[in-house]
Formats: C-alpha cells, sequence, structure tokens
C-alpha cells in the first residue's frame, strides 16, 4: 500500500490500538507524531517505535488534551515543523467507563464526550484548514466501536459517544470530498488493549460472551485493526470516504450481551 502522506498524527498513540497504528504507518514510510495526555508514555512509545524503525521513519511524542483547541493546535504546527503538513490523522484517543444511566456521573459523561467527540473535531477542523489552504488531499480516519451501533448496559454515554462520531465521520467527509480530504471509520469490536483490559472485558464470563457472539471465534488483536487503518490512509482506498469498516469477526453480526449484567455476575 502506498500512503498518501509522510507526515501523520495518531492521537492516543501511547499504547493499544493507536500504538499499533503508528508502527504499521511507520513500516509503510510514514512519520508519525503520537499524541498522548501521558507524556512519559508517549515518550516510552516513541522511543520503542523509533528503535524499531532503524532510522526508516520517525516518531514524535507530544503530550496534551485532546479536548483542548490550543493543545491540538500545537500538535499540528510540531507534526508540520518535523514532517510537513500532516496528510495523514488517526483519531484514536478514547476513554470508557461503566456506570448505569442512573448512576452516572455529569463529570463522567462529560470527560467522554470531550475525548471521544471533541477531540475528532478539534483535529479534523486544525487539520483539514491546513490542507484546504495548502491544497494538499488527506486521509482521516476516525477510531469508533461497534458500540456506535449496538448499545448495551453500563456504556451508554461510550455508546453515545460513537454513534455522534460516526455522524461526524459522514458530515466531515460530506463537507471535505470536493478538497480531496477523505474521512472514514475504523470500528473495532472486543480487541485486546489496556482500556479493555482494565474493564474487564477481556476475561471471564465477559470474554465468553463476546466469543458465543463472534462468527470468527477469537478476542481481536491490535494487528487485526492497523493494517485496515493503514488501508484507508493509502492510495488504494482513493474512492472509499464516509463508511464505517467494522473489524470485530463479525460480532456486529449477532449483537452485545449487557456488560453489565456480565461483569457483575462473574465479580
Amino acid at each position: 500500500m502506498k500512503l498518501i502522506s509522510k507526515s501523520a498524527i495518531v492521537t492516543g498513540g501511547g499504547q493499544g490500538i493507536g500504538l499499533e497504528i503508528a508502527r504499521d504507518l511507520m513500516s509503510r514510510g510514514s512519520n508519525v507524531l503520537l499524541f498522548g495526555r501521558t507524556a512519559a508514555k508517549v515518550a516510552a512509545a516513541a522511543e520503542e517505535l523509533n528503535r524499531a524503525a532503524g532510522g526508516t521513519a520517525r516518531a514524535l511524542p507530544f503530550a496534551g488534551d485532546a479536548s483542548r483547541a490550543e493543545d491540538v493546535s500545537r500538535a499540528v504546527e510540531a507534526a508540520t515543523s518535523a514532517f510537513g503538513l500532516p496528510g495523514i490523522l488517526v483519531n484514536n484517543a478514547g476513554i470508557a467507563t461503566l456506570a448505569l444511566l442512573t448512576d452516572l456521573p455529569e463529570e463522567d459523561f462529560d470527560s467522554v464526550l470531550d475525548t471521544n467527540l471533541k477531540g475528532p473535531f478539534l483535529f479534523m477542523k486544525a487539520v483539514a484548514r491546513g490542507l484546504i489552504a495548502a491544497k494538499q488531499p488527506g486521509a482521516f480516519v476516525n477510531i469508533s466501536s461497534i458500540n456506535q451501533v449496538l448499545p448495551t448496559d453500563g456504556l451508554s454515554h461510550y455508546c453515545a459517544s460513537k454513534a455522534a462520531l460516526a455522524q461526524l465521520t459522514k458530515g466531515a467527509a460530506s463537507e471535505l470530498g470536493r478538497h480531496g480530504i477523505r474521512v472514514n471509520v475504523v470500528a473495532p469490536g472486543l480487541t485486546r488493549t489496556p482500556l479493555v483490559d482494565g474493564i474487564g472485558l477481556t476475561a471471564g464470563l465477559s470474554a465468553q460472551r463476546f466469543l458465543e457472539r463472534t462468527p470468527l471465534g477469537r478476542i481481536g488483536e491490535t494487528t487485526d485493526v492497523a493494517p485496515v487503518v493503514s488501508f484507508l490512509c493509502s492510495e488504494e482506498s482513493r474512492w472509499i470516504t464516509g463508511d464505517t469498516v467494522f473489524v470485530d469477526g463479525g460480532n456486529n453480526l449477532r449483537g452485545l450481551h449487557s456488560y453489565w449484567d456480565t461483569l457483575n455476575a462473574s465479580l
């Protein structure tokens, strides 16, 4: 695959799916700014990627909050200064908390929407403005979840944020297509990451329920997701925009169990 740009930004790039996406993009020749909240984490991730790349591509760490416009602006400036105007943007940063709607703290609702929806909006706005001014094409990929179409108990706010992200993606694709900028969604199913491991979804009864509903019969890995993202950032996907690619082993075909009931039953 031939990537459309050698300058990329990946948010949430310090671990999990974001780190693997950055690794895959670098293996295909793109330099990557790793954006994350924790300076030490993105610095360690960049060091790991640079060591593995051996000079064929470069990773630059950047600590910031994706829901703060000033941090987003500084990150885009840093990527441009280091690698040239970023033509690839992967909005991967995401958070989730588990609570029933009646017990959900307002601050949790706000923080999930800020990170999962406002962050991608701010990054797409900032990067698109630069590309349009320079008359350069771009490819944006927003990492969503099967929860954009499949609700489950305990994650109503997270599901809402991902459904809204899918609609934001469609709107952005419609508006930005005239400028040669494509915008798509990759929606993973259950994938082994620090986020889902922390909630407890990849073990015990919860994992069993997922496997029962997944035609391909296993839990996803970050290496299942990253190449799909790279494809959507390549010349080979030049006729795809405003779409969602589910990377879930077919889980979306059979629906979800109740996360809340299953996790509490397995305690």
